[in-house]
């Protein structure tokens, strides 16, 4: 049994029906989440949850889609974050209670990789930033990185329906004019090694539905 950190579950159930009631999500590809959580039991490695990111709020929206069983047999999830967000004593303890960790620290990247290790989730933004138009930023190599040194599986994830931000987008979202869209892709097993070619953003591209959703969903605004 994974260890729960009771901090994530609370947030997880507060976020949970009131996200789900208000922003009515759309969710595609939620069998991929179990299946991803298969190949780690069978490659006895980590799980990273790769996703753009589109607002603050994505690792709430992204897990609070997720089915409750499933998430709880994740145990504690890793989010590597922004140095921004431990700037401040409350902000740094309500980060590290919530189970985020500064990317910039040399000590988090040596300590993710031995959670990859180990068969833990870690949940990670390969572009770095918080897009603020809805458009996909190129891979910063977070994925190359700890493959140099780690097997682990991949489980790209696609969430669209905010552009900017939600503080500037929450109206049209709430009026329903917008849809959120989560999409959960085919988890990859990565050996370890050099992957030069290794593109998480590409990945996550390819979850993209063949008509432009953001052109539907601005019309539909």
């Amino acid at each position: 049994m994974r260890r729960v950190n009771p901090y994530q579950v609370a947030a997880w159930k507060l976020m949970r029906y009131p996200f789900r009631f208000f922003l009515d999500p759309q969710v595609h590809g939620e069998p991929h989440i179990a299946r991803a959580l298969d190949m780690l039991r069978d490659k006895k490695t980590g799980l990273v949850i790769a996703a753009n990111h589109i607002s603050a709020l994505d690792p709430f929206f992204i897990c609070a889609v997720m089915p409750f069983p499933l998430l709880k047999e994740m145990g504690e999830i890793t989010f590597l974050a922004k140095k921004q967000l431990f700037d401040r004593p409350f902000k740094r303890w309500a980060m590290e209670r919530l189970g985020a960790v500064d990317v910039r620290q040399r000590s988090t990247l040596k300590r993710t990789i031995g959670q990859l290790r180990r068969g833990d989730v870690v949940f990670l933004f390969p572009e770095g930033r918080v897009s603020p138009d809805g458009t996909m930023g190129e891979d910063q190599g977070a994925l190359r990185f700890f493959a140099k040194f780690t097997s682990f599986v991949v489980l790209p994830v696609l969430i669209q329906g905010i552009y900017g931000g939600f503080r500037k987008e929450w109206k049209p979202v709430l009026a329903g004019r917008r849809r959120f869209q989560v999409r959960f892709g085919e988890p990859v097993c990565i050996e370890r090694g050099r992957h030069e070619s290794l593109d998480a953003m590409a990945m996550i591209r390819r979850l993209e539905p063949c008509a432009p959703v953001r052109d539907v969903l601005c019309r539909a605004a």
